[in-house]
């Protein structure tokens, strides 16, 4: 037990230099009106979101002997799945096809109301606005950060967090609670709206993970979700059309 131990506490360590960091550079973003200064910062966050959800739990996952977790859900997870329905054959397919319609009918709303200019109906929730992009290169930023925010969380508060609370504790319960409260707080920069409702995303795409068994598929929901906000919204918007 020395070794989850040791790993939980590393990586609980690693998320709170991350926060500080979000929210110092959060922060920062609403003094840069310069879009190059921005750009760097989308980078910064990519950079940062690799070394503190990324590579801790490819490296602990390695030390567990549990690399196979990625693609495989972990036994100890078992008593949490066994009361929640599984998506699998046909149910799964209807999910996906839900995910498919959700996704296209999201763009034709989206295009819908751009052409009538009514936008406050799309109006994002949560404190964001700082990051949204304001030009077609800084669109492009925010959608490499929107794909990496997507893979690298869903790989640390899905997976690799709840692994090591559940090790440590032995109960999964106690596991994915604490992983859903530790990724709302994370977004403590989004304000009191953004955590309530980060939240619940992480609830949602914990209850994915668990009820298909594929960690992908929370990543590409994560990732269609950020990429509504921070990158089809802003180009809508006209964001694109600025060089």
């Amino acid at each position: 037990m020395i070794l989850p131990n040791a790993l939980l506490l590393a990586t609980l360590m690693s998320l709170v230099w991350f926060l500080k960091g979000d929210l110092l550079g959060y922060r920062r973003t609403k003094r840069l009106p310069d879009t190059a200064s921005r750009q760097k910062t989308y980078r910064l966050w990519i950079a940062k979101a690799a070394i503190a959800f990324v590579l801790p739990a490819i490296v602990g996952l390695a030390l567990l002997g549990r690399l196979d977790a990625i693609v495989t859900v972990p036994r100890e997870f078992d008593a949490l799945r066994s009361l929640l329905p599984s998506l699998a054959g046909d149910s799964r397919a209807e999910l996906f096809g839900m995910i498919g319609g959700s996704a296209l009918g999201g763009l034709v709303i989206g295009a819908v109301l751009a052409t009538r200019r009514n936008w406050r109906i799309l109006r994002t929730i949560g404190n964001v606005g700082s990051l949204l992009p304001r030009n077609r290169p800084e669109i492009m930023h925010a959608a490499a950060m929107s794909i990496a925010a997507g893979i690298s969380e869903e790989l640390a508060f899905r997976l690799f967090l709840p692994l090591l609370v559940a090790l440590v504790s032995g109960n999964a319960f106690a596991a994915f609670g604490v992983a859903i409260a530790v990724f709302g707080a994370m977004h403590r920069y989004q304000g009191r709206a953004g955590v309530i409702a980060t939240t619940l995303v992480g609830a949602l795409m914990a209850a994915i993970y668990l009820m298909t068994g594929e960690l992908w598929l929370a990543m590409l929901l994560h990732a269609l979700i950020d990429l509504n906000s921070l990158a089809l919204r802003p180009a809508l918007t006209g964001a694109w059309r600025a060089a």
